[in-house]
């Protein structure tokens, strides 16, 4: 699956782990992308359209910042693991931000 929105960025197989997404800026810094951040990324991106470039401005300042990064959807249960890596989650970028979305969804009220 083609990630656009990374595009900026030079991405290179990781031949440990292929199914997450690895880039690299233009200073060298390095950083992965989960699948479970890239669909909440696009769940902000739909949701919140017009601040979704704020959204990829601090991503980018958290690559040029920490220089080794992953963005997962689960710290506690990252897909991969690297040693000197930060764990970001997409509530770390977009909080600070104050960009939120509410999340209506809900169980049914229907029990046994």
């Amino acid at each position: 699956m083609d990630y656009p929105e990374f595009h900026a960025y030079t991405e290179y197989q990781d031949s440990e782990n292929t199914l997450v997404h690895r880039y690299k800026n233009d200073a060298g810094d390095v950083f992965y992308v989960e699948p479970g951040f890239y669909d909440a990324l696009l769940g902000f991106k739909e949701k919140r359209a017009e601040r979704f470039d704020e959204l990829m401005k601090a991503i980018d300042t958290v690559i040029r910042e920490n220089h080794q990064v992953i963005f997962t959807a689960d710290f506690e249960n990252p897909w991969i693991t690297r040693e000197g890596f930060i764990y970001r989650e997409i509530f770390d970028l977009t909080d600070p931000l104050h960009i939120f979305v509410e999340d209506k969804s809900r169980g049914s009220d229907y029990g046994d």
